[in-house]
């Protein structure tokens, strides 16, 4: 029987345990990591440093499996959240046969909040702040955002430079990532 959530120890002989279909834990002798993989993300995150004597090392590892995201997807997005910078809003980029592309879907938004339907093939989540709020998650985000993806947050739109914030999403597991990471 297949378990939701493997447990596996990084001996020196290699990685010892059952494997879960969505996510697994590895001990491992500078902590606790993280592993997922799904169709467009693979990754690896030390969530807990510690040293454990004995076990083998890891290494972080958060790979876009279909490449980079092109810069200029992350241009068009703020390009496209800067034309409302009194309302949120939602923007998906999605893989698509063989590239990405952004996708605006059907959504309810005011000057704080923003529900939308949820598209297949979501590799980065993006959506902005209105005012005075800062390009931060928010506690809202917290709870909203317990996928497996990227997620970013838009702010300061009224700016010539606006703000964003990136991280990785790992089943309630947060994680800062660079713009570099990211995208190419």
């Amino acid at each position: 029987m297949s378990k939701t959530v493997g447990y596996l120890i990084n001996s020196e002989d290699g990685l010892q345990g059952e494997q879960g279909i969505f996510y697994d834990y590895l001990l491992s002798a500078d902590g606790l990591y993280l592993r997922a993989k799904n169709s467009l993300l693979a990754v690896t995150v030390n969530i807990a440093y510690q040293e454990i004597r004995g076990l083998a090392p890891l290494q972080e590892d958060i790979t876009l499996l279909h490449g980079k995201i092109p810069l200029y997807f992350l241009e068009l997005a703020l390009s496209t959240l800067i034309t409302k910078p009194d309302t949120e809003q939602y923007l998906a980029i999605v893989w698509e046969g063989d590239k990405y592309s952004i996708k605006k879907p059907p959504q309810n938004a005011g000057s704080a909040h923003v529900n939308y339907e949820t598209i297949p093939n979501t590799i980065l989540d993006i959506h902005s702040h209105t005012g005075t709020m800062p390009a931060r998650f928010s506690g809202i985000d917290d709870h909203d955002e317990q996928g497996f993806g990227i997620y970013a947050v838009a702010a300061d739109l009224r700016k010539l430079f606006p703000t964003v914030e990136i991280r990785l999403g790992v089943w309630g597991y947060f994680l800062p990532l660079d713009k570099s990471e990211v995208f190419a």
